[in-house]
């Protein structure tokens, strides 16, 4: 098994369309997870698309299975109740092990590699973020 480090960026100039070098890219959550060494980033971002645009009741009829069900579940109610748009055409994933990141740009049908983009912003998910969300939520 290998830690692998997935950050989703959402492309704030360009949606639906294909992302093109210097399009700002804001990095609105991440997550670890340990998988097989030889899982491909594009099977990781197959993964990740399907989590962050599928049904909730869908992934709620996987929780319990042995492979990350829960865990699936749990990460994609986190992206919602962020009120995150749908990880979409033009957007960005960069998947890092301890040797490499890999820069994958959503399609409208699959990834593409590209170079590691030079415009990019925003964090990790930290508790700061969440408490910021949560506050913001309240005063609406």
């Amino acid at each position: 098994m290998t830690l692998f480090y997935i950050a989703v960026y959402h492309n704030t100039d360009s949606r639906f369309f294909p992302y093109e070098p210097g399009h700002t890219l804001t990095k609105v959550i991440s997550h670890w997870r340990d998988l097989p060494a030889d899982t491909s980033p594009e099977t990781i971002a197959d993964w990740a698309f399907t989590l962050f645009n599928a049904d909730l009741d869908t992934l709620q009829g996987r929780r319990g299975y042995p492979d990350g069900g829960e865990l699936d579940f749990l990460l994609a109610c986190t992206y919602r109740l962020l009120k995150l748009r749908s990880l979409s055409a033009g957007d960005v994933l960069g998947i890092t092990t301890e040797q490499t990141t890999t820069f994958l740009a959503c399609e409208v049908a699959g990834w593409r590699r590209i170079d590691s983009p030079d415009n990019r912003t925003g964090q990790a998910l930290t508790a700061d973020t969440v408490y910021q969300h949560l506050r913001r939520s309240h005063r609406a």
